[in-house]
């Protein structure tokens, strides 16, 4: 992150914005953005600790995500004192850009969460170009705190700190998969090291069918499709996470209706790491159905 060009999603707000997309500096800007100098992300997990429970017999419980804590430190700079006033100028823009108040009111669907996007190197084959495009879901935690000195006037030093209600990190593309009735098969493909949240656009042209089926590796999500008519459109979001938000759920046409589902409570889909097959079955007048994921890291 420390070497890539940072994108801030309000505002929009750009840092280390010295830096080229091929990881360069820029000469004629080093003196003169707002540079991070370093960062730590701290995710947090849920399980079942508590000593006295354990002592009973008890068990340390399934692991839940949690949420993840980003700080980024760094310094507003200007080439010269004589700027002092760009200098301000920045602080302001720094202030407004993470805005916990501001974040919540100008997005309030996503509680206020915005993407943080940057380039990670990396020596995986998967990516010849040698960088990863990376990107959180994040909301402001607290205004950022910025220091100014009277001995040096061309610099402010700031840091920022973020939550994450979702702690993987994503790739910055959104990847799909078409399936039809004459194409019902085809790959999942998750770059990842982590499974990723799967989203499902289902299109119809008439009733469906009573047990419409998604099917990867032994889980089956099944559905009634039978109350549909012509361009109807189903869209199922299999988990809380970043890039879909928060909750799972199952509307048709924008209206919530979650008793479409049929099949049991655990058989919510995932992209898992790697490459996985997924297949349609009983797809009675479905158009399309189009799934949506992003290679996901932890």
């Amino acid at each position: 992150m420390l070497r890539s060009r940072i994108s801030w999603g309000h505002g929009p707000l750009v840092l280390n914005e010295h830096v080229n997309v091929d990881g360069t500096f820029d000469q004629a800007k080093v003196l003169d953005t707002i540079v991070v100098d370093d960062r730590s992300f701290d995710p947090s997990f849920r399980d079942g600790r508590e000593a006295l429970h354990l002592a009973q017999g008890g068990t340390l419980g399934r692991v839940h995500k949690g949420l993840a804590y980003l700080q980024l430190r760094g310094r507003i700079l200007v080439p010269d004192a004589t700027r002092i006033t760009r200098l301000a100028d920045r602080e302001r823009d720094l202030r407004a850009a993470f805005d916990p108040y501001l974040c919540a009111f100008d997005s309030p669907t996503t509680d206020g969460a915005y993407t943080l996007s940057w380039n990670e190197p990396t020596a995986d084959a998967d990516f010849p170009s040698g960088v990863i495009p990376i990107q959180v879901y994040a909301r402001p935690t607290v205004a950022p705190r910025v220091d100014e000195s009277v001995v040096d006037r061309e610099m402010r030093r700031f840091a920022v700190g973020l939550v994450t209600a979702d702690p993987r990190m994503y790739h910055q593309s959104e990847s799909t998969l078409v399936l039809t009735p004459a194409a019902a098969t085809g790959d999942v493909i998750n770059l990842g090291n982590v499974p990723a949240p799967l989203k499902a656009t289902i299109v119809m042209s008439g009733a469906g069918h009573a047990s419409f089926t998604i099917t990867r590796a032994g889980v089956a999500f099944i559905m009634v499709l039978t109350s549909m008519v012509n361009l109807d459109q189903v869209v199922v979001i299999h988990e809380t996470s970043g890039p879909f938000g928060r909750g799972k759920y199952i509307t048709k046409n924008g209206t919530e209706n979650f008793a479409l589902k049929t099949s049991g409570a655990d058989t919510w889909l995932s992209a898992p790491v790697g490459t996985t097959s997924f297949v349609m079955t009983n797809h009675t007048n479905v158009t399309s159905c189009t799934l949506a994921w992003r290679s996901a890291w932890a």
